[in-house]
């Protein structure tokens, strides 16, 4: 059993609970925040690949109305966890479970009254939301219980509903509506377990409770939230509870992770993993870089998804990452239009996607000194996301061998990225070579660079493979690959087969170090804390044609350090070392993603004390409330699903050494001294393996 606590109420970790607290099912997340809370707390309700624009705004993943609001009184008082009449206040959440509880005691004159509530989003139906909340006292006392489906959205760009209506009945209450964009339909329903009073003037519910010294009352809630054409599934809160134990028990059983001699890290991993299973997609959707947490970089789906989070599911829970790379696969044609709106051939999937479409705008950060916003070529210029696409479906085929998905668009996926790759670079005829010039790689501090190492390497090897890839399946399904390639552009095959030979890759220098990009050595030799120095501002963006980073060596994340990680049989171990050791420096980590980066390099070239540094900063992030909040001044706070990923990518391939031949998982283990002995299953395409690997073991 593991079990997050917090005792004692703090008004200003409200927004950091929302996220610590964070449950959800793969398809709704809800925010770690209290019964009595509303939108000014920052209550959400957020819903998987559903999306709403309002002009003149930002189109973002939508909230839906609140199925959990329950205020107490007793008199005129409000027992709120804010109030000044709270004897103990605790908060709980089982990650074995995913269920959170509070547990809140008041003292009404010289009586003590005790609330307690716990929720869950159901595993087994993914539109269903549970509650059970239990009131006792120690004293005869008359209360008075008010609920609501509250249908005041907390949204950071809406309004996204329309025709918002409100029913009740004795045992029920609703709230349905249609988002204002893509006219879909919106309903949550709740059921109680007890009949309600209902006030048309607020739209609540009420229930007027004589409590006996002793006794406890009981109220259940089953709630559904319907969008579209989902159907809601009603059951007792019993029932539904015996279902949603049983689908954790069932991942855990396939997911979890033990580890010895180190509490802390076992924890930190537990919680990770917690954060990668309520994210669990159940259909063709995939996983915001903010997780299922609230509407923070517009509920997009980033490169954080195929690089840090696919790895994850791909060994433990191969449905969900069919899933994720079937989301790719189905938005295929959005990234054909966008490289030709570009004016280029094959696909440039968007930086940030919400159902294929780009939600990148051309200015994501606002300056803080004048409060205009920056141009930011994000959009434009983070060419390597068709790279990192086609990058997660060789991979998910490598271990799979689904021919079915290859020959059903995984295949085309992959070679129109490669031709994007193709068609963007530019043919040198005095070098006789293709460059990729007037990129951003993984570090958004320098925008508009020429021939970054990572973006090079990534499409020569989503080329290469490709091509293999695609010699594998004519042999194998000519008939069906003959129909593939005919709806390609010409000769992509040789086309790319060719390109690929000639493509610049920049290679070690005598120091084994590769330069990020062009001109990188040349720029100024300043440390991160020498660059932090010459802050105005703490929410200064680093990046950007001003930003204080642009013209020095310090980068935001790892780089050229993802060459290793991806691919590591690219170049040998000292290669590696050197590398690390020199941009180790430099970098800021200012996303959550460069810590993982470098830790799983630290592992393979025998730093094992830094990569356990690093591992925990990306495992505790969420528990510690850390990360960047502010990009300029745009809120970016949330949860930071890839860095869970990127911890367990860290404690299972780092440290256990798994790795893969195929669909064979096999262990080279290189426990840190902290960890003493670490358990884990791998799927191998057939079956699940267990491993179990201790300190000093060579294999």
């Amino acid at each position: 059993m593991k079990i997050l606590t917090d005792s004692g109420f703090d008004n200003s970790k409200i927004v950091e609970f929302g996220n610590k607290y964070l449950t959800g099912n793969g398809y709704l997340g809800c925010r770690g925040t209290l019964d009595e809370f509303k939108k000014t707390e920052c209550v959400g309700i957020n819903v998987a690949g559903v999306y709403d624009g309002v002009a003149g705004k930002w189109r973002e993943n939508i909230n839906a109305f609140n199925p959990l609001y329950l205020a107490l009184f007793c008199g005129e008082s409000a027992l709120d966890a804010r109030g000044e009449n709270v004897l103990s206040h605790e908060v709980s959440l089982d990650l074995y479970s995913g269920i959170f509880t509070r547990k809140t005691v008041f003292g009404v004159g010289e009586a003590e009254v005790t609330l307690t509530s716990s929720r869950f989003l159901s595993s087994a139906h993914r539109t269903q939301i549970c509650s059970r909340t239990c009131i006792s006292a120690n004293a005869d006392l008359q209360l008075l219980l008010k609920v609501a489906v509250d249908p005041d959205v907390w949204e950071l760009n809406g309004p996204h509903y329309k025709g918002v209506n409100c029913e009740c009945g004795e045992n029920f209450m609703r709230v349905s509506a249609r988002t204002q964009e893509a006219d879909i339909p919106v309903s949550v329903e709740c059921r109680y377990s007890t009949p309600i009073n209902t006030i048309s003037s607020d739209f609540s519910g009420e229930i007027n409770l004589s409590l006996y010294a002793g006794e406890t009352f009981t109220l259940d809630r089953v709630a559904n939230v319907v969008v579209g054409g989902d159907s809601p599934v009603w059951q007792s809160y019993d029932e539904a509870l015996g279902e949603h134990l049983a689908a954790w028990r069932a991942m855990w059983d396939k997911c979890g992770v033990e580890t010895e001699g180190d509490e802390r890290a076992d924890f930190a991993l537990a919680y990770s993993i917690y954060h990668l299973l309520i994210l669990a997609p159940k259909g063709e959707y995939s996983i915001a870089a903010r997780g299922l947490s609230g509407q923070t970089y517009k509920g997009a789906v980033f490169w954080d998804t195929e690089i840090f989070m696919l790895p994850f599911y791909l060994a433990t829970l191969p449905e969900c990452a069919k899933n994720l790379v079937e989301y790719r696969i189905k938005t295929l044609p959005e990234a054909v239009k966008k490289a030709e709106h570009y004016g280029y051939s094959g696909a440039f999937y968007a930086w940030e996607s919400q159902n294929g479409a780009d939600a990148c705008t051309d200015f994501n950060v606002t300056d803080v000194f004048t409060h205009r916003p920056v141009r930011t070529y994000f959009k434009d210029k983070q060419v390597h996301i068709s790279a990192d696409v086609a990058y997660a479906v060789l991979l998910y085929y490598s271990r799979t061998g689904d021919d079915e998905l290859m020959l059903g668009g995984g295949l085309e996926t992959v070679l129109m990225c490669a031709e994007f790759g193709r068609t963007y670079s530019y043919y040198k005829h005095i070098k006789k070579r293709y460059e990729i010039l007037d990129v951003i790689g993984p570090d958004e501090y320098h925008e508009r660079v020429n021939n970054n190492a990572f973006t090079n390497y990534a499409f020569y090897k989503i080329a290469t493979e490709g091509v293999a890839c695609a010699e594998r399946l004519k042999n194998k399904f000519p008939r069906e690959y003959a129909a593939i390639i005919a709806r390609l552009p010409e000769n992509i095959v040789e086309n790319l087969r060719g390109w690929a030979e000639k493509l610049y890759l920049p290679a070690p220098n005598k120091d084994g170090v590769i330069e990020q990009f062009d001109g990188y050595f040349s720029l100024e030799d300043i440390s991160v804390d020498g660059v932090r120095a010459r802050l105005v501002n703490p929410r200064e963006y680093w990046g950007g044609s001003g930003g204080v980073a642009t013209a020095t060596r310090v980068i935001k994340q790892a780089d050229v350090i993802m060459i290793f990680n991806l691919f590591p049989d690219l170049f040998p171990l000292g290669i590696q070392r050197a590398n690390y050791e020199f941009y180790e420096k430099y970098t800021e980590h200012g996303s959550s993603l460069s810590r993982c980066s470098y830790a799983l390099t630290a592992c393979r070239t025998g730093k094992s004390a830094g990569a356990y540094a690093d591992f925990l900063s990306s495992a505790e992030i969420d528990l510690n409330g850390g990360g960047k909040q502010w990009a300029g001044e745009v809120y970016i706070g949330g949860t930071h699903p890839a860095a869970s990923g990127g911890a367990w990518l860290t404690a299972v391939t780092g440290f256990g050494g798994l790795s893969f031949e195929g669909s064979v998982p096999k262990v080279s283990p290189r426990l840190p001294e902290n960890i003493k002995g670490m358990r884990f299953k791998a799927y191998d395409g057939k079956n699940y393996r267990d491993f179990s690997v201790t300190q000093g073991e060579k294999k």
